[in-house]
C-alpha cells in the first residue's frame, strides 16, 4: 500500500493522544478505504512525524490514536524562493517543485515587467501540502503575499544571502562564486527569480546596491520562469550540500 502521510496543523502529537481528521476524511476512508486498526503518518511541522491508527470512523471525520514516533523534528537551511509570478506558468508548479527542492518561504513579487499581480494564496498552499506529505518533509513552507520587489529589498536582513539569476550577462557561474560564500553566519537565502522581460535596468541596479548580493547565470539561454526556478535551486541545494546535514544534527 501506498505510504499515507497528512499534515495536520494545530494537533497536538504525542504518544497516547487522539486526533480529529476532519479535512483529509474523504481521502483517508474514500479514496484510500481506510477502516478502523489501519494506520498511517501524521505531522505538524513542529514535533517530529507520528504514527497514527483509525479508532473510529465518524460521519464527516474520524478519530485516530498517536501509536509511536517515527521521526525527530528536522527544519532545513532557510531558503526563500522570490519570484515574479507569470502568466504562462501554472503556479501549482511553482509551490510543487519549490516545495520538492527545499524552499522554506515563498515571496511572490510585483517587478516593472510584471504581468501577473495577484495569486491564489488558498490554493497555492493546497498544492504545497500536497507536495510535502508526498515528499516526506517535515516542515511546511511558509506563503507571503504579494509585495512590490523594491519593498521587500527594503526589509532584507544584511545577514541575508541574495542569489540573483542574472539573465543580463553579469551573473557568474555558480560553480565559481557559489563556493566563495561563507556559511557559518548564514540566516537565510533568498533566490530571485524575474518575470517575463526580466528585470528592468532600475531594478537590476538596486539589486547591485547590496554587498550580500551573488549573481549567477544559469547557462548561455534564455530560460522560461518554471525552469530557471528549478535550475537556480538544484544549484543552491547542491552548494549547500553537507551544511544540510549540519542543521539537522544541530536541532
Amino acid at each position: 500500500m501506498r505510504k499515507i502521510r497528512l499534515f495536520i496543523p494545530d494537533q497536538n502529537l504525542q504518544i497516547g493522544a487522539t486526533i480529529s481528521i476532519a479535512v483529509d476524511f474523504h481521502y483517508l476512508i474514500n479514496v484510500m478505504r481506510l477502516r478502523i486498526n489501519d494506520q498511517f503518518l501524521v505531522f505538524n511541522g513542529s514535533d517530529g512525524e507520528w504514527l497514527a491508527e483509525i479508532i473510529a470512523i465518524n460521519k464527516k471525520d474520524c478519530d485516530a490514536l498517536i501509536k509511536q514516533k517515527i521521526k525527530d523534528q528536522y527544519f532545513p537551511p532557510k531558503i526563500t524562493l522570490a519570484f515574479a509570478p507569470v502568466k504562462n506558468v501554472r503556479i501549482d508548479f511553482v509551490a510543487e517543485k519549490g516545495t520538492e527542492l527545499g524552499i522554506t518561504n515563498f515571496q511572490p513579487i510585483l517587478t516593472k515587467h510584471s504581468v501577473v499581480d495577484k495569486i491564489n494564496l488558498e490554493r497555492f498552499s493546497a498544492n504545497i501540502k500536497e507536495a510535502v506529505e508526498q515528499c516526506e518533509r517535515l516542515d511546511f513552507p511558509q506563503v507571503a503575499d504579494l509585495i512590490p520587489l523594491k519593498y521587500f529589498l527594503k526589509k532584507l536582513s544584511k545577514d541575508s544571502i541574495l542569489i540573483l539569476a542574472d539573465e543580463s550577462g553579469n551573473g557568474k557561474k555558480s560553480s565559481e562564486i557559489l563556493p566563495k560564500i561563507n556559511l557559518d553566519k548564514l540566516s537565510e537565502i533568498i533566490i530571485f527569480i524575474g518575470p517575463e522581460g526580466g528585470f528592468s535596468k532600475e531594478e537590476f541596479e538596486l539589486f547591485y546596491s547590496f554587498s550580500n548580493l551573488t549573481p549567477i547565470n544559469l547557462g548561455p539561454r534564455i530560460l522560461r520562469a518554471d525552469t530557471a526556478i528549478i535550475s537556480a535551486i538544484t544549484l543552491v541545494q547542491e552548494f549547500l550540500g553537507d551544511f544540510n546535514l549540519k542543521c539537522r544534527f544541530q536541532e
